[in-house]
């Protein structure tokens, strides 16, 4: 299952998908914010980020804002 989510990461990362955490994709445009190791999606649910990975999806989440 790893290999087919880093190939999914990989084809859908172009239409805004990030890699929040080893094991789940998030489409940013659902991500209403980051904070706290987490991101908090528009249907209320907050998914973890790992400690390693926070400042590489913080980033990537400003840079698509910064884009809409």
């Amino acid at each position: 299952l790893n290999a087919t989510l880093n190939a999914l990461e990989k084809e859908l990362a172009p239409d805004g998908f990030l890699r929040l955490h080893q094991s789940y994709l998030a489409n940013m445009k659902h991500i209403e914010g980051i904070r706290r190791y987490k991101a908090l999606m528009d249907n209320g649910i907050e998914l973890d980020i790992p400690k390693a990975r926070y400042r590489e999806v913080e980033q990537a989440f400003i840079a698509y804002k910064g884009e809409i």
